[in-house]
């Protein structure tokens, strides 16, 4: 079983990270410095964004080289919305402006254990060694259904209660989330990687 320790209720760092890679959003390096900016959207004008991070807003702007992430990818500002979870790899122009070179919106990720399968998707605990009382015990309903939700080293077929999964996706904000990413897992390796290779729906290659 995937550990708790492992568990990333929010966006972090790491997981902008993983995401840019995952989408393939490969960029030539800035020759002015990155800069990560995380918090949430608490007002929109024209292409500039205002990211609350707790101890600071900050403005962001967006020019036509923004990619903007919002359960897909979109190159205008057209799917941001106050109160959305904003997360953004900026570079400084010369200015000393911040440029958004991509902007993930309301993205999660989630290691946990399926606990029900059904035609809307499925449910899965997260953290289940966690106290049923402390903030750490969540549930989430991941729909599946959309054709764009990509299985990693895994198939639909293989979401069964009882095996873990890690889920990348389009935070709802309803008690929901939309997968966009998915790997299930059988004790500590996913469910069709064998010997370090992808296996077939239909199994070992012939």
């Amino acid at each position: 079983m995937i550990g708790s320790s492992r568990l990333v209720p929010r966006v972090v760092f790491g997981l902008v990270a993983l995401v840019h890679h995952l989408l393939g959003q490969q960029r030539s390096q800035s020759d002015h410095p990155i800069v990560s900016v995380i918090g949430t959207v608490r007002g929109i004008s024209g292409k500039a964004i205002l990211v609350d991070g707790g101890a600071q807003v900050r403005t962001v702007v967006a020019d036509e080289g923004t990619e903007i992430w919002k359960g897909k990818t979109f190159h205008d500002l057209s799917p941001v919305l106050i109160g959305d979870d904003f997360s953004a790899r900026c570079r400084t122009d010369a200015s000393g402006k911040l440029v958004a070179e991509v902007i993930w919106l309301n993205i999660v990720n989630f290691f946990g254990v399926i606990t029900k399968v059904d035609g809307a998707g499925f449910e899965m605990l997260t953290n289940p060694n966690a106290d049923p009382q402390s903030a750490y015990f969540r549930k989430k309903l991941a729909r599946t259904e959309d054709a764009d939700t990509l299985c990693d080293a895994s198939a639909r077929e293989d979401l069964k209660p009882g095996r873990d999964v890690q889920m990348v996706g389009l935070d709802l904000k309803n008690g929901t989330v939309s997968a966009t990413r998915l790997t299930v897992y059988e004790g500590n390796r996913p469910v069709r990687m064998g010997n370090g290779k992808v296996l077939p729906p239909t199994g070992t290659p012939k």
